[in-house]
């Protein structure tokens, strides 16, 4: 091993070190106990890691990890627009994890931004939907919105149904399809070696509709998903049409969460669950993809 390949590993090696020994930034409302009826955990005792290999924007990993630290200590001394800043920085390099958009969550919130940070939120839950921290804090700044509008979540009967629709991401599908497609083949290729056996039959029946079922998931996600769109500012008009000049349909206030029907030049037309809907300037929205 060259003495280059050294230094490297040995680089790596400290800096995964003082990664992992860094903690996330703690759950905004500590002073709330309870969520739906179950006590929060106290997220300052959950580990975080700097996944490097995700990394794909121009921070190098030694930078990234640096922000990533500095973020986290400014959460901690309550520099919360300085955290959300970092955390802001890890996102547009490429750093578009579901960890770091919780702790992104958690400084905007903290920050009084509760629209940013519902959708930071509904991002990581997109990255980690089995996640109990992402679905507590989500659930408490919902409850600090204004306007009584039910988000745009599926139905519990859908969700408890197609639960591997919801309860896995996207990552986690794309990940089990290939893995079942490569079992289908190396199953079907027994099949020629064996020819008439009853349990090579089955099992390539039985992984043949699993990869349907994943490939499913897939494509309703890639063009069937519509995004939502969650208020930022304290309140916005939504107009009849796309245009400054039109009349007010209704007011929005900052963290609702609408369905997105159409999009066109800088405005999005939303819809409420009454069947409503209205233009909203697209700077006022920030998109959500589930």
């Amino acid at each position: 091993m060259s003495r280059w390949h050294s230094v490297g590993l040995m680089g790596l090696l400290v800096l995964a070190m003082s990664v992992s020994g860094m903690y996330a930034a703690q759950e905004p409302g500590a002073e709330e106990s309870k969520a739906e009826g179950r006590e929060r955990r106290d997220l300052t005792q959950a580990p975080i890691k700097l996944p490097l290999v995700e990394l794909s924007g121009g921070l190098s990993p030694a930078l990234a990890a640096e922000v990533f630290l500095e973020a986290n200590a400014a959460y901690e001394a309550g520099a919360w627009a300085k955290a959300a800043a970092g955390y802001e920085q890890l996102v547009r390099e490429g750093f578009d994890d579901g960890r770091v958009q919780f702790n992104l969550g958690n400084a905007l919130l903290r920050n009084g931004e509760l629209g940013a940070a519902i959708a930071s939120y509904l991002r990581s839950r997109a990255e980690r939907p089995r996640d109990e921290d992402v679905q507590a804090n989500l659930m408490f700044a919902r409850q600090s919105t204004k306007d009584a509008i039910e988000p745009p979540d599926p139905s519990e009967v859908v969700s408890t149904i197609f639960f591997w629709h919801f309860r896995l991401s996207h990552r986690e599908l794309a990940i089990g399809f290939l893995v079942v497609n490569l079992l289908f083949w190396v199953v079907l290729g027994l099949g020629l070696v064996w020819p008439g056996r009853e349990v090579i039959r089955w099992a390539s029946f039985l992984l043949l509709i699993l990869l349907l079922t994943l490939a499913g998931s897939l494509l309703a996600h890639r063009f069937l998903d519509r995004p939502v769109a969650v208020i930022v500012p304290q309140e916005v008009s939504a107009h009849t049409a796309p245009e400054e000049d039109s009349v007010v349909r209704f007011k929005l206030h900052a963290g609702t969460e609408l369905r997105v029907e159409d999009q066109r030049a800088g405005w999005v037309r939303v819809s409420l669950p009454d069947g409503q809907q209205g233009w909203i300037g697209g700077d006022w929205v920030e998109l959500v993809y589930r």
